[in-house]
C-alpha cells in the first residue's frame, strides 16, 4: 500500500510555491510529506581539493541542505511531515525515482519552474525526466497555479484501451480529494467552424459520469479552453509508454501543447 507523498525541493521559488500545494494535499489526504533534495559538488569544487577533502565536503553539504530541510518542515504541521532527505546523486531525477520507488510513495508533487514560458517551464530536464519515469503519479505544480483545493479535474483522453487502469486509478484519487472528474476528448476530425464548439455525449467506451466532446482542430488549444471555460482545477493525463511523453514533450510540439493554462497537471503512466 502507497502511503506519503514524496516532495523532491530545490528551495527555489517554484519549488517553494509548490509545497504549499502539496501541503494542501497532504492535508485533504490525510497523509505526510518526505521532504527530499539532492545534492552534490560542482566539478569546480572537486577539482580544486585534495581527493581526502572530497568527503569533508560532501559532509558539509548534506548538513546544509539538511538545515534547510529543517526550515521548511517548520512550515508546515508537524503531522504533515514524514521524513527529511538529503540524498547525493549526480542525476537529481534518478534519486527522485529510486527514492520513490524504494519508500512506495502513492504520489511526487514537484515545481516547475518559471524563468521561461509557461511551455518550457514544462521542459525542465528534472521534471521531464520524474514524469517519464516515476513508479507512481506525478503532480507537476506551474508556479503559477493557484493554491486550492481540487475540486474539479480535467482528464484528456483519446479512447485508449489502457485508460481504464489509469480512470480507476484516477477516480480512486478524486474520491479522497472529494473532487469531481470531468473526461475530455478533442475530435479534430470536426469542423470546428460548422459545429457547436462543444457537445455532449450520451454514450462513451468507459462509465465516465462528465463526458464532452471538443470540436477543434488543435487539441492543445481545444483542451486548455475546456480548461479555461469549466474552471478546472487539474489536468490530467495518461501516457501509456515512454515515447508517447518524449512526443508531448518534445519541442516540436509544445507549440501546439501550450500548456498556459497555469493549472497543474498530473500524469499517470503506463
Amino acid at each position: 500500500m502507497r502511503h506519503n507523498i514524496l516532495f523532491p525541493t530545490d528551495f527555489s521559488p517554484a519549488a517553494h510555491h509548490a509545497f504549499q500545494y502539496a501541503l494542501l494535499l497532504a492535508e485533504k489526504l490525510d497523509t505526510a510529506l518526505d521532504l527530499m533534495s539532492v545534492y552534490h559538488l560542482p566539478v569546480g569544487d572537486t577539482s580544486r581539493v585534495a581527493p581526502h577533502q572530497v568527503d569533508s565536503l560532501l559532509r558539509e553539504k548534506r548538513a546544509v541542505v539538511m538545515q534547510h530541510l529543517g526550515e521548511l518542515a517548520e512550515e508546515a504541521p508537524s503531522n504533515r511531515i514524514g521524513q527529511l532527505r538529503a540524498d547525493y546523486g549526480l542525476f537529481v531525477y534518478q534519486e527522485i525515482i529510486d527514492v520513490a520507488g524504494r519508500g512506495g510513495h502513492q504520489l511526487i508533487v514537484m515545481g516547475t519552474k518559471g524563468e521561461r514560458s509557461p511551455v518550457q517551464q514544462m521542459m525542465g530536464s528534472v521534471t521531464t525526466h520524474t514524469l517519464m519515469n516515476a513508479p507512481c503519479p506525478v503532480i507537476a505544480v506551474p508556479q503559477s497555479a493557484p493554491v486550492r483545493p481540487i475540486s474539479h479535474i480535467a482528464y484528456a483522453t483519446d479512447f485508449e484501451p489502457k485508460d481504464e487502469k489509469a480512470v480507476a486509478n484516477l477516480t480512486e484519487l478524486a474520491a479522497r480529494l472529494k473532487a469531481k472528474v470531468h473526461f475530455v476528448h478533442v475530435d479534430r476530425e470536426v469542423d470546428a467552424a460548422k459545429t457547436e464548439a462543444y457537445k455532449m455525449v450520451d454514450q462513451y467506451p468507459l462509465p465516465f459520469s462528465d463526458f464532452t466532446v471538443v470540436a477543434h482542430p488543435n487539441p492543445a488549444e481545444g483542451i486548455n479552453a475546456f480548461i479555461a471555460e469549466r474552471d478546472m482545477d487539474v489536468l490530467s493525463l495518461f501516457v501509456p509508454n515512454r515515447r508517447l511523453l518524449e512526443r508531448l514533450f518534445h519541442r516540436s510540439f509544445t507549440k501546439q501543447m501550450a500548456f498556459h493554462t497555469k493549472v497543474p497537471l498530473l500524469v499517470f503512466r503506463g
